[in-house]
C-alpha cells in the first residue's frame, strides 16, 4: 500500500500530524519506536506536571493560616497512579489516529528515500514523509551517572537532597516540586540569573519565591567534574564542592537527528535543526520537518500547530505557519506565562489586587498587557498563580487584533483569577478597577 503520508515519530508533533492527516481524508502510517506520545506525555509535560501538582497541593495546605497538616508519600503507589493515567492518555491518542483511518507502527524507522522508510524489515512507501523525531535532554561529555527528567520523574522515593545542574525552566520547575515534597534542593547555574532568557523584573517573584522554600541557587557557577560514591560530588570551577543524594542534569534539550538515515536524504540544516520553509517542508521534494526537530521554540502546542500546517499542505491546501502569539509557560511559583510580544507601551497589575489571589493566599506577581499606541495588544506576561489558564485570553487578542478595550469590555466573572487579565487591559487606558498606577 503507498500511504499520503509517513509519519517518523509518534510525540506530539508526529501523533497531531496522522490524525489531522485522517480527518482530512488522507491515510498516515505513523512509526514509532519507543512510546506513542513520545517525550512529552510519558517523559516529560505530562509527568512532571502531575508532580508538580502534588507538591503544589501539600504546600498550598502547609502554608494555609490556621491550618495543621502533614502527609506520607508514597512513591510507589503514585508511580502506578501515574502511569496508569499516563497510559489511558497514549491509548486514547493511538485511537484516535486508527479512528481517523491512520496506522501505527512500533518500530526504529529508517528512512531510505523521499519516499520510503523501513522499519521491521519492511519498506514502506509515502507519497509524503514527515520527519517529527523530536528532542532529547542535552548530555556533557564527562559528566554521567546523573539523572535526566525521565529518570527523576519515575523514583520510588522522595530524595533526601537533590542537585540540579541547569537554571533553566525544567531545572526550576522540577526543583520547586521537591523543595516542597521535602527534599534539600540546589540549583547550579552557569548564567547570571536563574531562567535566563526571561525578564529580570518577572523572575525575580519566582526567585524570590524559591528562596523562602529554602532552594540554594548558584548563578554563574559552573560544574567541572560529578563523582558518585556513597551520593554524588558536584565540584565547580570555582572551588566549591556540593554534595547530594541524586544529582539531575537539566541543561537543556536538543534535536533528534541522528540514528534514523537522515543523511540518505541529506536536507539543508539550520545549525542543528532541520531546516524548514512557512509550509514545514524541507529542502528536499515531499518532505517535512515538524515539532522540536525542525527549529525553536521546542514546545508541544508548538508541535500540534506545526502538524496541522504540514497536513493541510500535503492534503493540497494552502497554508503556512504565523507564530504571532506563541504562549511560553513555566510551571513555575507563582507560574510565568508569556505570549505574543512587548511594546513600549504596556500596564501591569499586581497580583495582590486580585481577590480570588489573595483569598488563595497568593500575593506575589503581575498582571502585564502589551498594547501599541492604538491600544491594538501585541503581547501579556503574567507571573500570577494559574498564569498558564490565563495566558491564551491575550494570544486571542493578539490573533484576533483586538484592542485593549475589548478585553477591558468583556464581563469577567468575579472573584476570579482571570479579572486580573481584564485589569491590566483597563490599566492600558487608565482604567483598571482596583487598581491605580503611580504613573
Amino acid at each position: 500500500m503507498e500511504y499520503d503520508a509517513i509519519i517518523l515519530g509518534g510525540g506530539p508533533a508526529g501523533y497531531s500530524a496522522a490524525i489531522r492527516l485522517g480527518q482530512n481524508g488522507k491515510k498516515a502510517l505513523m512509526i514509532e519506536a519507543d512510546k506513542v506520545g513520545g517525550e512529552c506525555l510519558n517523559y516529560g509535560c505530562i509527568p512532571s506536571k502531575a508532580i508538580i501538582e502534588m507538591a503544589d497541593a501539600m504546600m498550598y495546605l502547609k502554608e494555609m493560616p490556621g491550618v495543621t497538616y502533614s502527609a506520607a508519600i508514597d512513591m510507589k503507589k503514585w508511580q502506578e497512579w501515574k502511569w496508569g493515567m499516563i497510559n489511558k492518555l497514549t491509548s486514547g491518542v493511538e485511537k484516535l489516529v486508527t479512528a481517523y483511518g491512520g496506522e501505527v507502527i512500533k518500530g526504529k524507522g529508517e528512512i531510505e528515500s523521499n519516499s520510503s522508510i523501513r522499519v521491521n524489515n519492511e519498506t514502506f512507501s509515502a507519497r509524503n514523509l514527515v520527519i517529527a523525531t523530536g528532542s532529547s535532554p542535552v548530555r556533557i561529555k564527562g559528566i554521567e551517572e546523573v539523572l535526566y527528567n525521565k529518570e527523576i520523574l519515575d523514583i520510588d522515593h522522595i530524595p533526601k537532597s537533590l542537585i540540579i545542574i541547569g537554571g533553566g525552566y525544567i531545572g526550576v520547575e522540577l526543583g520547586t516540586a521537591f523543595a516542597k515534597l521535602g527534599s534539600e534542593v540546589t540549583i547550579v547555574e552557569m548564567m547570571p540569573n536563574i531562567l535566563p532568557g526571561t525578564d529580570a523584573d518577572l523572575t525575580r517573584y519566582v526567585e524570590r519565591r524559591m528562596t523562602t522554600l529554602g532552594i540554594k541557587i548558584y548563578v554563574g557557577a559552573k560544574v567541572e567534574s560529578v563523582s558518585k560514591g556513597n551520593g554524588f560530588r558536584v565540584s565547580l570551577t570555582n572551588g566549591n564542592v556540593l554534595s547530594s543524594e541524586l544529582v539531575v542534569m537539566t541543561v537543556g534539550r536538543q534535536p533528534n537527528t541522528q540514528g534514523f538515515g537522515l543523511e540518505k536524504i541529506n536536507p539543508q540544516m539550520d545549525g542543528r535543526f532541520i531546516k524548514t520553509d512557512r509550509r514545514k517542508m524541507t529542502s528536499v521534494d515531499n518532505v517535512y520537518a515538524i515539532g522540536d526537530v525542525s527549529g525553536q521554540p521546542m514546545l508541544a502546542h508548538k508541535a500540534f500547530y506545526d502538524a496541522g500546517i504540514a497536513a493541510d499542505n500535503i492534503s493540497g491546501k494552502k497554508a503556512e505557519v504565523d507564530y504571532k502569539a506563541m504562549p511560553f509557560v513555566i510551571y513555575s511559583d507563582p507560574e510565568i506565562a508569556i505570549t505574543g510580544e512587548k511594546s513600549e507601551k504596556f500596564a501591569s497589575v499586581p497580583v495582590a489586587t486580585n481577590g480570588r489571589a489573595v483569598g488563595m493566599n497568593y500575593n506575589q506577581g503581575v498582571f502585564r498587557v502589551y498594547v501599541d499606541n492604538d491600544y491594538v495588544v501585541k503581547g501579556g506576561a503574567f507571573v500570577a498563580p494559574r498564569a498558564s489558564e490565563l495566558i491564551s485570553e491575550v494570544s486571542f487578542a493578539v490573533e484576533a487584533g483586538l484592542t485593549s478595550k475589548d478585553l477591558g469590555l468583556t464581563i469577567h466573572p468575579h472573584p476570579t483569577l482571570s479579572e486580573g487579565v481584564k485589569e491590566a487591559a483597563e490599566a492600558t487606558y487608565g482604567k483598571s478597577l482596583h487598581y491605580k498606577s503611580s504613573h
